[in-house]
């Protein structure tokens, strides 16, 4: 058990980079994507237009979206169905 494992953490990177790679591929030519916050304010900072600040905004909202689903879903999803399945095994118990 501990050699599949250690495959599963060994191969743990490759969804996450295809799944940026899948942001980038269907983004790029809409907004010229940067999917990092930081990367995105300092080239609007340096361009310095107006076009540059147009979609700021998306980077900065979108995350704070992402994260309220996030705590939402762990909160009231991952944690009501522990809780649940912890009491209905301390009741067989």
């Amino acid at each position: 058990m501990t050699c599949l494992s250690f495959e599963l953490k060994v191969l743990a990177p490759l969804p996450i980079g295809f799944a940026v790679f899948m942001v980038h591929l269907a983004t790029i030519p809409i907004t010229g994507i940067g999917i990092n916050p930081a990367r995105s304010f300092g080239a609007a900072v340096i361009y310095g237009k107006q076009k540059a600040w147009d979609d700021q905004w998306i980077f900065w909202v979108g995350p704070f979206i992402a994260a309220a689903i996030a705590a939402f879903y762990h909160q009231y999803i991952l944690r009501a169905a522990a809780v649940k399945a912890l009491g209905s095994f301390r009741s067989t118990a």
